[in-house]
């Protein structure tokens, strides 16, 4: 890969990543929308089968990767993860609560990001990108704490407890994916975890009782397509590209944003509203995301300068052997 090739590929990074943000904040709608009709385990396993018909068509290009021995252990480590024990909490999740309140659950998982990153990939943890999603997490706190049960969401406290399990296997995901995404391309991992759910959830579709209703609403049909190939190949093959070109804990980061469109699309179609208090809460969680993604302001050129030229001037008089060198080298200096 050439220089050219390489540059254009890390200026994609950040794009993909929003893509994938804005991709799953509409997914937590669609998906209240899709579990309402067809229920949680149905839901995930219709995803799953429609997505795989999609990367079906890939395997000739799949079977061009070099495989590891021993890497089976992390694709099926990758796919239990994600999509697999995700999904499950996160149609029972959506069940007990609004999508606003569980996307809020979300900002919790940059923490868990960054925290595992830390210990299992050796990436360093920043004072500021900690402070940072500390402050989300709070915010995301306040607005969880502050929701009210209503038809459509009957335990809220439940919901949102599901949903942070589930994004504890979303994090565990982000550190299994970025260890593969070095050897293995994001469309390939996608298809293995697509494949790998297709057969997790046929019989826990099976076991669940759930069946295909008799009469099946447009609104409810859209809802799952998108989240097949929206969310399932879409979604997930820009987060693995991002994840190949960034640190995990970077990454983790920016989906502090993910809260804050999930209350915008759970506005705009769903109609859930927030109370003043919540709208606080996003505001912190806003907050959050700019402190961590901040860096500190560097010395000035001057300073780092004065201190190479002393640095420099220090080296060479201490090689220096006789009186007349170490004069002459100071005069160059003056």
């Amino acid at each position: 890969m050439n220089k050219r090739t390489a540059f254009s590929s890390d200026t994609l990074a950040l794009p993909a990543l929003i893509l994938a943000i804005v991709i799953w904040a509409s997914s937590f709608v669609f998906m209240k929308i899709a579990v309402a009709e067809f229920g949680p385990m149905l839901t995930v396993f219709l995803r799953m089968i429609l997505a795989s018909a999609v990367l079906f068509f890939f395997i000739p290009v799949f079977r061009k990767e070099s495989y590891q021995a021993g890497d089976w252990k992390w694709f099926l480590a990758l796919a239990l993860c994600e999509p697999c024990l995700y999904f499950v909490f996160e149609g029972l999740a959506l069940t007990y609560t609004t999508a606003s309140e569980a996307g809020m659950i979300t900002s919790l998982q940059p923490l868990m990001v960054a925290v595992a990153a830390f210990y299992f990939l050796n990436e360093k943890l920043s004072a500021r990108l900690l402070v940072g999603c500390v402050v989300a997490v709070l915010g995301a706190g306040l607005l969880s704490l502050t929701g009210e049960a209503s038809e459509s969401a009957p335990n809220p406290v439940l919901g949102n407890f599901l949903e942070l399990i589930a994004i504890g296997f979303a994090a565990a995901y982000s550190i299994v994916a970025r260890r593969l995404m070095h050897r293995y391309s994001p469309l390939f991992l996608t298809g293995i975890q697509t494949f790998v759910g297709s057969v997790f959830f046929l019989p826990a579709v099976l076991l669940s009782g759930d069946s295909i209703p008799v009469s099946v609403t447009w609104e409810g049909a859209m809802a799952v397509l998108f989240l097949a190939w929206g969310v399932n190949i879409i979604a997930f093959t820009c987060y693995n590209f991002s994840l190949g070109k960034m640190p995990a804990s970077q990454a983790g980061a920016w989906l502090n944003l993910l809260p804050l469109a999930c209350l915008f699309f759970g506005w705009l179609l769903l109609d859930e509203r927030l109370t003043l208090i919540q709208y606080g809460g996003a505001g912190i969680v806003l907050l959050g995301v700019i402190i961590s993604q901040t860096k500190p302001r560097r010395k000035t050129v001057f300073i780092e300068q004065e201190m190479l030229e002393s640095s420099v001037s220090t080296a060479n008089t201490e090689e220096l052997e006789t009186p007349t060198e170490v004069s002459a080298v100071r005069l160059m200096n003056s």
